[in-house]
């Protein structure tokens, strides 16, 4: 008779080899922050290992069956928080700022955090097991997006070299034009991203509101 597996505990979940993973992002993301107004080089490198880490993360949870809510939130938090702050330093950093960057800066940051917040949500109430679940969603291109993993990736990608290229433009950008270049191509798609952001925002708060009406419609019945 073979022996039962031995239960999991809650030390298991937290040395997950993903969550492991998400723990070295958040100390390169904080890490890059803290060099970024004095050292633009160490930044780039930290900022950018903690992004690219964020598919391996995905990438180990599936290869050796590590997935967990734990890691999940811990995925979306970093993201998010990462996104956010990397905005706020870039606007301090990359002076002077005109008014009008301020406030993209700022809806960037609302929209990247309202949108996934929203949907976490949604997919909460709507009793679905993943917030990339697009089921009865009328935006053709937020379904494409959490469908097809090359699209979120370009997408994705797209966004964050987006600030990475124009960080380092700031400081390199008379150097090399092939910066600028990147930029040009990383751009479109950041702005592909920003649409998804909207999309998805409007899609969580409508099945929100669908989901209330079903409640009270239920609720009535029941009287």
């Amino acid at each position: 008779m073979s022996a039962s597996p031995e239960k999991a505990t809650t030390r298991d979940i937290y040395v997950f080899v993903p969550n492991l993973i998400g723990y070295a992002r958040i100390v390169m993301a904080l890490a890059a922050f803290v060099v970024a107004f004095d050292y633009p080089a160490a930044f780039l490198v930290l900022y950018s290992m903690s992004f690219v880490l964020d598919a391996a993360d995905g990438w180990a949870a599936r290869k050796l069956g590590q997935s967990s809510n734990f890691g999940a939130i811990l995925d979306m938090f970093t993201d998010r928080a990462a996104t956010s702050a990397v905005i706020v330093v870039i606007s301090h950093v990359v002076t002077p700022v005109a008014r009008w960057q301020v406030l993209a800066g700022a809806l960037l940051v609302f929209l990247d955090v309202a949108s996934h917040f929203v949907r976490m949500y949604a997919s909460l109430f709507g009793g679905k097991t993943s917030h990339k679940d697009t089921s009865g969603s009328i935006f053709t291109l937020l379904t494409l997006y959490y469908s097809n993993r090359n699209v979120m990736g370009a997408f994705c990608v797209g966004q964050e070299f987006a600030y990475i290229l124009y960080y380092a433009n700031f400081f390199y950008g008379s150097e090399s034009n092939a910066i600028l270049y990147a930029l040009y191509i990383s751009v479109p798609l950041c702005l592909l991203k920003q649409v998804v952001n909207v999309q998805q925002l409007l899609d969580a708060m409508y099945h929100i509101a669908v989901q209330d009406a079903e409640l009270r419609n239920s609720n009535k019945k029941k009287l």
